[in-house]
């Protein structure tokens, strides 16, 4: 894909037996798998504008994204689920993952 994005959510104890929880969206320019209707468009452009892309801080920090409303667009229902670990070092196990089939469009 273009693009794979994770946010790991970490609730302030272990929750039946998992430290995290973490979902997987992905974009692709060419080859996404849903036709978004122009809100929907709307949400997934105005919340990759609202990123800092440019930032090459080693802690960049980003004011405000519409991440709920992202999050209220796309399809939970069909998705993988897995106990995994995350993905950066040092990849702490125990992760409940939420991997998105549908893959949406980015420009």
């Amino acid at each position: 894909m273009d693009l794979e994005m994770h946010t790991v959510h970490y609730p302030t104890s272990v929750v039946n037996g998992f430290i995290a929880s973490a979902v997987g969206i992905m974009f692709s320019v060419n080859d996404y798998t849903i036709d978004v209707t122009p809100a929907q468009e709307e949400i997934i452009d105005t919340f990759f504008e609202q990123m800092q892309w440019n930032t090459t801080d080693s802690s960049p920090y980003v004011d405000l994204v519409s991440y709920g409303d992202l999050m209220n667009m796309v399809d939970t229902d069909n998705r993988w689920v897995y106990k995994g670990s995350v993905t950066t070092p040092p990849c702490a196990r125990d992760v409940y993952w939420n991997v998105l089939r549908t893959i949406y469009p980015i420009k």
